[in-house]
């Protein structure tokens, strides 16, 4: 479901009319619908690390270099994830503040593992310690890590026109078109560099991409329930009368779906129905 179908169905559900570019416009009620559908959709994003975003990125060491630079669209790290692939050891961390300033030339902590700190708020603040020598030049660090890619962009189709600058999605890669054009018949399927489709030129595009940047781009999420954020949250700006709220609730059933191991929060159930969700298991506050 696209952004504009997601605020299409809002719209007419709260009894309100919308433009059809949602993107160009400059109407009220249009563009405040496409603000909510992007803040709803990071909220979706944030609360829960979904497998939908999970991504693995490495490093390989050079000696005398310390910092080395993240993934473009890496947004947090998974807990316990950096090994040494080359040694099969893994690598500690993060540090904290007090251990990070104990290696700053004090020479007060040394260890045989190596360990990492992430710094900065730049992508080349991924630190590594000891500082790699030439004995462990060429090692990689590999780690698991959630990618700032919470929207995609339409699925690449043969014979369709592209501006330049547009992006598209195939094969769960990102691409931007070089210079527009109408696609022809062979998607693109590299991951570096760029390629021709027989009509349009396509750069891999390794970056983030967090917030709806065209009509056809759609959210990661189920968006049922990011339609039932965005209405929530106008309603609530508005002071419509709404049903009872269920947002929350349903995004948290959205992540227990995914993770059916595991006893996830659904909320705002009774004794009576507390086990009548199929994958939902309720604890907390009895009602």
């Amino acid at each position: 479901m696209s952004l504009s179908t997601v605020v299409s169905n809002v719209a007419n559900e709260a009894g309100y009319t919308v433009e059809s570019n949602i993107i160009a416009s400059t109407e009220t009620t249009t563009k405040q619908l496409r603000t909510l559908a992007n803040r709803i959709n990071q909220e979706m994003s944030d609360a829960y690390p979904w497998t939908s975003m999970y991504a693995s990125g490495a490093i390989t060491l050079v000696a005398g270099q310390s910092q080395y630079e993240l993934p473009a669209a890496f947004s947090y790290y998974l807990y316990e994830t950096f090994w040494n692939s080359s040694t099969r050891w893994r690598v500690i961390g993060p540090m904290t503040p007090q251990e990070y300033a104990e290696t700053q030339g004090y020479g007060l902590n040394t260890s045989i593992y190596t360990r990492f700190q992430l710094r900065g708020i730049s992508n080349n603040q991924l630190l590594i310690y000891p500082t790699p020598t030439a004995g462990t030049a060429g090692q990689t660090i590999i780690f698991e890590y959630i990618a700032d890619r919470n929207v995609r962009p339409a699925t690449w189709a043969a014979g369709t026109a592209y501006e330049p600058g547009a992006y598209t999605f195939y094969n769960g890669n990102y691409y931007s078109t070089v210079a527009g054009g109408t696609s022809g018949a062979t998607a693109p399927t590299h991951t570096s560099g760029s390629v021709s489709d027989g009509g349009v030129t396509w750069a891999y595009y390794s970056g983030a991409y967090k917030e709806f940047l065209a009509n056809t781009d759609v959210s990661i999420f189920n968006e049922r329930t990011l339609e039932l954020g965005v209405l929530e949250r106008f309603a609530e700006i508005h002071g419509l009368d709404t049903i009872q709220p269920r947002f929350e609730t349903q995004l948290n059933e959205d992540f227990s779906r995914q993770n059916p191991g595991k006893l996830i929060y659904a909320g705002g159930y009774g004794r009576g129905n507390m086990f009548a969700r199929n994958n939902v298991v309720v604890f907390g506050s009895w009602i």
